[in-house]
């Protein structure tokens, strides 16, 4: 599948400068996660998420080179964040989990994109452009689930949620704003360990229901937050 990226917005603009100055010096440099779900979805883009074979440290210093500010404190994990005027794009160098014991596993840097790829939490987020060919790499079957408007964990859902139980209320914002059908195994997963939601502090849970434009879908996923027979009764 193929999509030509025509950036429109500034942030677009700005992230197709900071692509092109990486995808010059690594091939392997593509845009990812939320930033190419929406644009599938012919939805407005509100951040960018590019990945790369490059090391954070050369990355660094190519967009620096390029004029480009960078924010480096993130680099340990594999991140630097490229800066200008409000805008921000996030570069983040191929990576594999050591451990998952924590929301910020330990990582590795890799040279392999599909590798990469098994990191992220549904398969809708998982699709991979490159900015100058448009071609779209789909390791995880995410285009199938676009088409069949359903929402899926990338392997093991349970393994995923224990991770990172902030998945389990991406997962019910993701469906109720996209109208996706989240797939059986995964509800079940999610359901089944919605207690862990409890560990998660009310800035994060804040700022995931923040992200909902929609006061209506707002106030809907906060109930089923409050309310086992709701939760039900929404997600089924």
């Amino acid at each position: 599948m193929k999509y030509i990226f025509k950036p429109k917005i500034n942030l677009e603009k700005f992230g197709s400068k900071v692509f092109s100055v990486l995808v010059e010096n690594f091939s392997q440099t593509f845009f990812v996660g939320g930033m190419v779900r929406d644009l599938l979805l012919k939805k407005k883009t509100t951040d960018i998420d590019i990945t790369t074979q490059g090391k954070p440290e050369e990355v660094s210093k190519l967009l620096k080179l390029a004029g480009i500010t960078t924010d480096d404190k993130y680099k340990n994990f594999g991140v630097i964040v490229a800066k200008h005027g409000g805008l921000q794009v996030e570069i983040a160098t191929f990576r594999k989990d050591l451990q998952n014991s924590s929301r910020y596993a330990n990582v590795v840097f890799i040279n392999n994109p599909k590798i990469d790829s098994l990191r992220r939490d549904f398969t809708i987020n998982s699709l991979y452009l490159n900015g100058i060919t448009g071609q779209i790499l789909d390791f995880n079957e995410g285009i199938k689930d676009f088409k069949n408007k359903t929402l899926r964990f990338i392997g093991e859902p349970k393994n995923r949620i224990k991770e990172d139980p902030l998945r389990i209320l991406r997962a019910l914002r993701f469906s109720l704003v996209l109208n996706f059908k989240i797939e059986k195994k995964s509800l079940l997963a999610l359901k089944k360990y919605f207690s862990l939601l409890e560990t998660i502090s009310k800035t994060k849970i804040n700022n995931e229901l923040n992200k909902i434009s929609s006061e209506k879908l707002k106030r809907l996923l906060q109930n089923a937050l409050d309310s086992k027979k709701i939760l039900d009764k929404l997600f089924k």
